[in-house]
């Protein structure tokens, strides 16, 4: 049994996210976090401040406290912050948009990069950057705001949510790849794909496959 600990800071995310895992991942055990403080504090405060920073080192703490094989952080916005931690932990941690910001890198020349809240526009920035230059390349970055997106979403309604984002369609014919920053932005990746033509990525599926790498490198250990 694979035993797997997520942190959540939304709870659309929570469910599907776990689900997909669930579906693709055999044998396997989910524990799920959810706090959105660590997110509504930001974005209410426009900063990540110390006592987010000590909330987050106690989740991840209340993680491992139930002795997972893995601990998965699905929020984006976290990302920088979570990798500042990673060496107070024995246990290993993912963090979702890693792979994600890894092919963005690797693939792309000229990077749009989406988002519904704007705590995740930086972070994500940075993280495609750092891996450009590990990688020796130069990457142009344009981000798109649509707070009105997310709005949609957190009344339950994914439709009008996907139809924001895949609006922003005619602004991205100069990019060669187009990056959705947050996992709950990942219902409208196929349909941005049909309207521009582009590379779009999102993290979801590219975490899962991390996952699964990362037992099967245990395993063959």
């Amino acid at each position: 049994m694979k035993k797997i600990g997520i942190l959540h800071t939304v709870e659309s995310v929570c469910k599907s996210f776990t689900s997909r895992i669930e579906k693709e991942i055999a044998d396997v055990k989910l524990n799920n976090l959810l706090d959105d403080y660590l997110v509504t504090e930001t974005k209410q405060v426009g900063y990540f401040p110390t006592q987010n920073m000590k909330k987050l080192y106690f989740d991840l703490c209340s993680l491992e406290l139930e002795s997972p094989d893995l601990i998965v952080v699905s929020c984006s916005s976290l990302t920088p912050y979570v990798k500042q931690l990673c060496s107070l932990f024995e246990i290993g941690i993912i963090c979702i948009d890693e792979r994600m910001c890894h092919d963005a890198a690797e693939s792309g020349n000229k990077i749009a990069i989406i988002a519904t809240a704007p705590t995740t526009l930086g972070p994500t920035v940075s993280r495609i950057e750092e891996n450009a230059i590990h990688l020796g390349k130069k990457v142009e970055i344009k981000t798109f705001l649509v707070e009105e997106a997310m709005e949609m979403l957190s009344v339950g309604n994914v439709s009008a949510h996907d139809e924001i984002i895949c609006s922003l369609a005619d602004d991205l014919s100069d990019f060669d790849t187009v990056v959705l920053a947050q996992a709950s932005m990942a219902s409208a990746e196929e349909k941005l794909k049909g309207k521009t033509g582009k590379l779009v990525l999102s993290s979801p599926e590219l975490c899962i496959q991390d996952i699964k790498d990362y037992f099967e490198k245990r395993r063959g250990n």
